[in-house]
């Protein structure tokens, strides 16, 4: 009887052992499903935060070395149920029941640990999963930004090619009109030397044929105008449209040297057109046209600039306030084209009357501008608010210091790339898919920093070659400091590309 006491004494703190590694088996399981919600929990912040790639793969390769720490976990958990089988099979020849018993538990607890295990298994391939379709979106959101920049590239081409047509059409469209009036002229000596008519009737003859002419050309001139006219208005929609960006590169440095030379496009305007209204030198319909269409270009570039502004200010008032003085400019452009055509010039006899009309838009269009300068003026900061015109050393060293630097900058960029296109692959790491997609993003951005140094070369040699025809005289160091604004704006543009 007492041994038999011992015997479930024993089997008492055996079962009690047992119960303890149960319940220690149990909290592992509710650890491994505390951390596996923690898990789920990271994953979700890291899908909210992922931005590229690489960042997706070095989160997945964390989480495979903490999968690989939870398998040795769970490898030990399976040694320990095998060491209790073996504990099991000891006893099992002192107390058939309770061993019953304890296995009965045994294989609840190889169950549970099997139920983990497979749970653990779907989740690391629910993963895999999502990672191969976000590479796959990224790969196809990489392709759509190719085939949009290409589209891109084929419209400016396309609009290029349609401004060029329509010069070609204007300068046909002149030219037929001088070899009307040519063939009129000739028509008129022909008649005058056949027919011997008398000077007044030739003078008649002549007036008409004159008359006629420059009603064609006032319709030429009219209608460049009102094309004029639709450039400027289409530049004041995207002004207004909230869907309109603009030029998101736009600085204020470069709109204000856009507004000075809008200013200078004026006043040559309206000087050629009173010396065309005087029939003076300089005053030909061509100049006329030449200067309406310098005039509309430079207004409609400093819309869209100033519209590229507003994505530096914070406050709506501000935004509604440059936008309303930028459009108080277009408006007073665009009066300017109109009041010039000449049905409205007809209805004015007096020829100092009619020679007013351009010198007073002029008045209202620099008015207007001078305006919309000191309201972009105020955007730049005070730091970098001082003139150029005050200093003391090489302006154009400053300038082309500032070049250098952006080209310097492309090159050590392009080096780079190169470098990591270079670079062996390592196929052990990464998947076929993931070495093609970062060899099309390297490929991209190689193409981008060859373009931007082609840019930077071009606006190298535009530069000194307007610094030495727009010079003259003067020094290149009067130059830049008579045109600082041109000046600070691409020097900003410089620093903004490095």
């Amino acid at each position: 009887l007492l041994s038999k006491d011992e015997l479930i004494r024993q089997l008492t703190e055996q079962v009690a052992h047992w119960r303890g590694k149960y319940e220690a088996l149990a909290k592992l399981y509710t650890q491994l499903r505390g951390e596996h919600l923690d898990m789920l929990g990271k994953f979700k912040q890291f899908q909210l935060k992922a931005n590229s790639a690489q960042e997706a793969i070095d989160k997945m390769e964390r989480m495979e070395r903490d999968m690989k720490a939870k398998n040795l976990e769970l490898a030990d958990m399976i040694r320990e149920r095998d060491r209790a089988r073996f504990d099991v099979d000891r006893l099992k020849g002192t107390q058939k029941e309770e061993v019953e018993r304890l296995r009965r538990d045994l294989r609840f607890a190889n169950e549970r640990a099997e139920d983990a295990t497979r749970n653990k298994s779907q989740e690391t391939s629910g993963l895999l999963s999502k990672y191969n379709r976000q590479l796959t979106e990224l790969e196809d959101s990489l392709r759509s930004k190719q085939i949009q920049i290409e589209d891109l590239m084929r419209q400016l081409d396309e609009k290029a090619h349609e401004i060029e047509r329509v010069r070609e059409e204007k300068d046909q469209e002149i030219e037929i009109a001088e070899e009307g009036m040519n063939t009129a002229l000739t028509q008129l000596a022909d008649i005058q030397q056949t027919q011997g008519l008398t000077d007044q009737a030739l003078n008649t003859q002549i007036d008409t044929l004159i008359l006629d002419n420059r009603k064609k050309l006032n319709q030429i001139i009219d209608s460049i105008f009102q094309a004029c006219v639709q450039k400027v208005d289409d530049a004041i929609y995207e002004l207004e449209s909230p869907a309109g960006t603009g030029n998101q590169n736009a600085t204020p440095e470069y709109v204000l040297s856009m507004i000075e030379k809008c200013v200078g496009n004026a006043t040559e305007f309206a000087t050629v057109f009173n010396q065309y209204l005087g029939g003076e030198v300089g005053g030909d319909h061509v100049d006329v046209i030449k200067a309406a269409n310098e005039y509309a270009q430079t207004l409609s570039e400093v819309l869209i600039n100033t519209k590229g502004l507003t994505r530096l200010l914070e406050e709506d008032s501000s935004i509604d306030r440059l936008i309303a003085v930028a459009k108080a400019a277009g408006d007073i452009g665009l009066r300017f084209f109109i009041n010039l055509q000449s049905y409205k010039l007809d209805l004015i006899q007096s020829a100092s009357a009619k020679r007013e009309i351009p010198t007073r838009n002029n008045m209202e269009a620099r008015s207007s501008l001078t305006k919309l300068s000191e309201t972009v003026e105020a955007l730049i900061p005070k730091a970098k608010s001082s003139s150029l015109s005050k200093a003391t050393g090489d302006i154009g060293d400053v300038v082309e210091a500032e070049m250098l630097g952006a080209a310097r900058a492309i090159e050590a960029a392009t080096q780079r790339l190169q470098e990591l296109m270079s670079r062996p692959r390592d196929s052990s790491r990464y998947s076929a898919v993931d070495l093609q997609v970062h060899d099309s993003i390297l490929a991209a951005a190689m193409a981008i920093t060859n373009a931007i140094a082609r840019l930077i070369q071009a606006a190298t040699e535009s530069q000194q070659e307007i610094v030495a025809q727009g010079r003259g005289s003067s020094s290149v160091q009067q130059f830049y400091k008579k045109n600082n604004r041109w000046t600070e704006g691409l020097i900003s543009a410089a620093k903004a590309v490095a």
